[in-house]
């Protein structure tokens, strides 16, 4: 890899006949979200998935096989077994011996098996894809079958010195790549290629040369070409300056340079307003940009037509100009619209159920989401206290609520306007299980005046001869009969306002 600030990645690309075709597809594949079907690291174990939220009741079953080589006897060896819904949208992968299981909601899958050994063994095995269905309420079975790879073994040289430690990309038609490390004799290999057509892509380690890709066409299961690479050319670099209207543009984010000459990729990490594609073929490139901050990402040209020149490097800058929508409104105690809730966590889902963004109330209970967020319906608001803890109220603190998790009704976002929500109003825990939540206002307004009726017994008397005449004009309240009697009624509404919440 090119030793620079920012060192560029390779990525796949192909020659003259079929780069413009397939660049479309690798766009597409990328589209899809999960069809990264074959890469060097692993994501996240999750045995057990379910295809969406939504499914959740419909049933479930269970998919499970047994890992198998093409002698039909069990693979012992750790293997990585992605599952994918039908039209390849990623659920989750683990690594197992054996064989796999997962339970998951009824409906049509595929199961991806990759071999785990380096990519360097020519022994190495193909991957292995298995599609089928599952029924809830049963267990279908489906073994994996894999086969030894092809494989490509060569040298590179780089200039007229061996090219140590060069970095050697495999990329085919399907939008899978595969890489290696030349040794220090310039020597590498890369074996558990599946059947396909491949361009092979070598990058000098210190990003003083390059070259146009070598094609090799429909390489065999189990075949090996051997190849001779020699990068010829000195190498260029490209830095570009990157802008979101008229400001730098902050964050991280992966971009791709493709030489339109050539249809070779690079890619390489943008950090602090810019990013550097070091040890690349001159020529003329366009860059794609993806979303970066709150603004959406584009394709273009660089440098207003200037080329990439050999042995040296070219600034330049690209803006992105289109920003995205974005989300505001406040939470509230349902019961009290005016009782606004801090520090309380919102995520905002698109309609597929991806996560687009999130935040924390400040607070006065506010909140806003921005981001390269799409013209798009269907999207859902989330507001939960995930620790489970209290918001506080009344001075120092002393009435305290626990609120349960509030999922806000679909709202459209439009890009370039910001949508205002108003209020979402989360439900507190019944007082009863939280003897310090101020409970709900009552219903109906408190009695202002007292009752009129007259006791049904004459009060006690020391006189044998007293007369009920004498009895008081005006009861003791009900609700403290032991309190002597009240000269006005003025009392009694005392009382039932000192009660009203």
């Amino acid at each position: 890899m090119p030793s620079s600030p920012a060192p560029a990645v390779p990525t796949p690309s192909f020659s003259a006949g079929l780069r413009h075709a397939l660049a479309a597809l690798f766009a597409m594949v990328v589209l899809v979200a999960g069809i990264a079907l074959v890469t060097t690291t692993d994501a996240t174990p999750r045995a057990d998935a379910a295809t969406s939220s939504s499914a959740a009741a419909a049933g479930k079953g269970i998919l499970r096989g047994t890992i198998r080589q093409s002698n039909g006897q069990i693979y012992n060896r750790p293997v990585k077994v992605t599952l994918f819904t039908q039209d390849w949208t990623y659920i989750g992968a683990t690594t197992v011996t054996t064989g796999y299981k997962f339970t998951v909601t009824e409906g049509l899958y595929r199961i991806q098996v990759t071999d785990t050994r380096p990519t360097y063994d020519t022994n190495r095995f193909a991957p292995t894809d298995v599609s089928t269905g599952v029924e809830a309420g049963n267990t279908r079975v489906r073994d994996a079958v894999m086969r030894r790879g092809a494989s490509i073994t060569g040298t590179v040289t780089t200039g007229r010195v061996t090219g140590s430690n060069a970095r050697v990309v495999a990329s085919n038609q399907y939008g899978q790549s595969y890489e290696t490390r030349a040794n220090s004799a310039g020597q590498f290999a890369i074996g558990g290629l599946p059947t396909a057509n491949y361009s092979l892509f070598t990058y000098d380690a210190r990003g003083q040369w390059a070259d146009t890709s070598m094609w090799l066409p429909n390489r065999k299961i189990g075949s090996n070409t051997n190849v001779a690479v020699v990068l010829r050319r000195a190498a260029g670099a490209l830095t570009v300056d990157l802008y979101g209207g008229n400001s730098p543009l902050a964050g991280s984010a992966t971009l791709t340079a493709t030489n339109r000459t050539t249809g070779q990729w690079y890619t390489a990490k943008a950090s602090g307003g810019s990013v550097t594609f070091a040890g690349i073929m001159p020529g003329p490139y366009t860059l794609s940009v993806p979303d970066m901050g709150n603004y959406l990402g584009r394709s273009g040209p660089v440098a207003s037509g200037r080329h990439v020149p050999t042995g040296d490097i070219l600034y330049t800058s690209f803006q992105l100009t289109q920003r995205g929508g974005s989300v505001t409104g406040f939470a509230v105690d349902d019961r009290v619209s005016n009782r606004r809730l801090p520090s309380v966590q919102v995520k905002l889902y698109d309609k597929y159920g991806t996560l687009k963004g999130s935040t924390w109330t400040s607070p006065s209970g506010l909140f806003t989401i921005n981001g390269a967020l799409r013209s798009d319906s269907g999207y859902v608001l989330i507001l939960q206290k995930p620790d489970g803890g209290y918001v506080k109220w009344g001075p120092g603190g002393n009435d305290t609520c626990s609120y349960s998790m509030r999922r806000a009704g679909t709202f459209s976002i439009r890009q370039g306007t910001v949508v205002n929500v108003g209020g979402i109003g989360m439900t507190a825990v019944a007082p009863e299980n939280n003897p310090n939540c101020v409970p709900a206002a009552p219903t109906t307004p408190p009695t202002t005046t007292p009752p009129t009726s007259t006791p049904t017994t004459p009060p006690a008397s020391s006189s044998p001869s007293a007369s009920p005449s004498t009895a008081p004009t005006t009861p003791a309240p009900t609700s403290s009969p032991s309190a002597s009697p009240s000269s006005s009624p003025t009392a009694t509404v005392t009382v039932t306002v000192t009660a009203t919440p």
